[in-house]
């Protein structure tokens, strides 16, 4: 007869295996990529070393290049605000212009008046 106690164990002690054998093949698993992982860093090994050796360069270009960006974008900003302003003293400009031609033609119109009730008197 098999006791509770005796039960039990053999219950652990199948788990345990399961676990055991589970944790083999994952690890195993695990070796076979890391071999594959291995083999393409031997493989690529000169080009990450040239990679890493030109990481430097790559980044004060960036560098050089976000100044660069930085810049034209003042410039560009400072060229719309010049442009906003020259437009804004062209409208003054033509607004006042305007103004004073209408104000010629009320004028000339007011002389065309008087000489047609002179002339039309007569």
């Amino acid at each position: 007869m098999i006791s509770y106690r005796d039960l039990g164990l053999l219950i652990l002690f199948l788990i345990a295996t399961g676990l055991g054998i589970y944790l083999f093949i994952a690890l195993s698993h695990l070796t076979c990529i890391l071999k594959k992982v291995r083999g393409i860093l031997d493989k690529h090994e000169s080009d990450i070393d040239k990679t890493l050796d030109k990481l430097p360069s790559i980044a004060g270009n960036i560098d050089e290049a976000a100044v660069n960006v930085k810049q034209g974008v003042e410039k560009a900003a400072a060229t719309v605000d010049s442009i906003g302003d020259t437009v804004a003293e062209t409208v003054a400009a033509v607004s006042s212009g305007t103004q004073e031609a209408v104000e010629y033609v009320k004028i000339i119109s007011e002389i065309v008046k008087v000489l047609i009730s002179t002339f039309g008197k007569k």
